[in-house]
């Protein structure tokens, strides 16, 4: 049985084709990892996760707003970790780039 699994070494990034991407880098039975890559200003609108999040962000700046009317920010920035919990309305906006890892905890 494998025990350790390489997901992705970061490094120089490739040009991003559009504003954003969005890249599943893992699904397990607990946990779902993706990679969100904003450009150009680029927003990732307002939407929710089912299951409580963690943000980090690999590089660039932007705004990460959370609550029902988006009432809550905090600067992105290389380095920032931020956690938040499940059902929470939440919106990231480039400024003017990003590339964040966000993981999914799921139940059983």
């Amino acid at each position: 049985m494998k025990n350790i699994h390489l997901i992705k070494e970061f490094g120089q990034t490739e040009d991003l084709e559009g504003d954003k991407k969005v890249t599943e880098l893992f699904n397990g039975a607990f946990r779902r990892i993706v990679e969100v890559r904003l450009a150009n200003g680029g927003v990732l609108s307002r939407h929710h996760a089912a299951e409580p999040i963690t943000v980090f962000c690999v590089s660039g700046t932007g705004s990460f707003l959370a609550g029902d009317e988006l009432q809550e920010s905090i600067g992105l920035q290389s380095g920032t970790l931020i956690t938040l919990e499940a059902g929470v309305v939440h919106e990231v906006r480039a400024e003017p780039a990003l590339q964040l890892i966000v993981s999914k905890f799921k139940s059983a």
